[in-house]
């Protein structure tokens, strides 16, 4: 008989490390010693990161192992997962079967979970998971991005996660090099399944709105589905990590739904974000979708009185007073009005960061 008792966990906290840095590592205890791994580290900024979302990995094992397979032979650089990672949160065989199945993506991939209604009763995965701040709802950073994880779990905490939200999104709005990423398990927006959370969408989606969050990524319906752009927001539902397939339903906001097994594979550069939808049977990108910063926009108005800034003499990025600033978009310094002069000295546009 399996023995299921739950015994002691342990968990270490590294300091010290560098960026973008490969570590080696091997776990040793009384009778025990695991394989030899490793994992790196966030780099301070990269030309361009991978990494992948999903979510719904509860109760179908066999799917699960394909899902997660698919995963690692992408070699991302860190997973976020979108909740329900078990059917039942308070059966420890089941936390077990889920660790067994990720055995391979685990011990050397950064692994972001958020909890889902199936997660309860919540003992246990708060004792699988170190996690930021109070772990119920955090914040963390990785390369250029920031993000945002809240709760949909706790309705009684909507309020104090909405004051949350707008003291994490205003810290990050500070620095226009950060893309900005929110997920959470239940959707405000969606067709079929459960439909759309309104407690969600009336509780968070007016500051997601206010700070142009360019994509948030939910779970809690199983199939993928896009909306369009929802008030300057895009929502995502990557429920298809294996629990059992709903039917997606059409509306004037969906721009694209299937019911399949999937994952989202994102690539992060400095100026761009794009998300692929892989469906897992057979490794297709069944979706796709791209999303600029939403901090940098054309102020065509402005051209006219930037000509008469003399200065404009080589390619750059001008201040309104002609004082040369970067050669980077991403390295701007500060919000304000900024004059981009090209190869032939010719005033492309002019840039606005909000």
């Amino acid at each position: 008989m399996k023995d299921t008792t739950l015994k002691q966990i342990h968990s270490f906290k590294l300091t010290g490390l560098a960026p973008n840095q490969k570590y080696i590592y091997k776990i040793e205890g009384t009778g025990y010693s695991s394989p030899v791994y490793n994992f790196c580290t966030s780099p301070q900024s990269a030309d361009s990161i991978t990494f992948v979302i999903f979510g719904d990995t509860r109760s179908d094992s066999i799917a699960h192992q394909m899902v997660v397979d698919s995963i690692t032979g992408r070699n991302p650089k860190f997973v976020i997962h979108t909740g329900d990672l078990v059917a039942d949160g308070g059966n420890i065989s089941e936390w077990q079967t889920f660790f067994n199945i990720e055995k391979n993506l685990l011990p050397v991939t950064p692994f972001m979970p958020c909890i889902g209604n199936h997660e309860s009763p919540f003992d246990l995965y708060f004792e699988f998971f170190y996690l930021p701040e109070n772990e119920e709802y955090y914040s963390f950073e990785y390369g250029n991005m920031f993000f945002i994880v809240l709760n949909t779990e706790d309705v009684l905490s909507y309020y104090t996660q909405r004051l949350y939200l707008e003291q994490k999104l205003n810290q990050a709005a500070q620095d226009s090099t950060k893309w900005i990423i929110v997920y959470f398990h239940q959707p405000p927006y969606s067709a079929g399944g459960h439909g759309s959370n309104l407690l969600v969408r009336e509780a968070w989606c007016d500051i997601l709105e206010t700070y142009q969050v360019p994509v948030v990524f939910n779970g809690h319906n199983h199939f993928y589905q896009r909306t369009t752009s929802i008030n300057g927001v895009t929502y995502i539902i990557t429920g298809g990590g294996v629990a059992p397939l709903y039917e997606p339903d059409s509306t004037e906001w969906i721009a694209y739904s299937e019911k399949c097994y999937h994952f989202c594979l994102l690539t992060v550069t400095d100026v761009k974000l794009c998300v692929k939808a892989i469906r897992t049977i057979d490794g297709m990108a069944i979706d796709s979708v791209c999303f600029e910063k939403p901090w940098i926009y054309v102020k065509e108005s402005r051209i006219k009185y930037a000509k008469k800034i003399k200065s404009l003499k080589t390619p750059g990025i001008y201040d309104i007073s002609g004082r040369v600033i970067s050669k980077n978009i991403s390295f701007l310094p500060n919000t304000g009005i900024y004059f981009v002069s090209d190869k032939d000295k010719n005033i492309r546009k002019i840039l606005i960061l909000k």
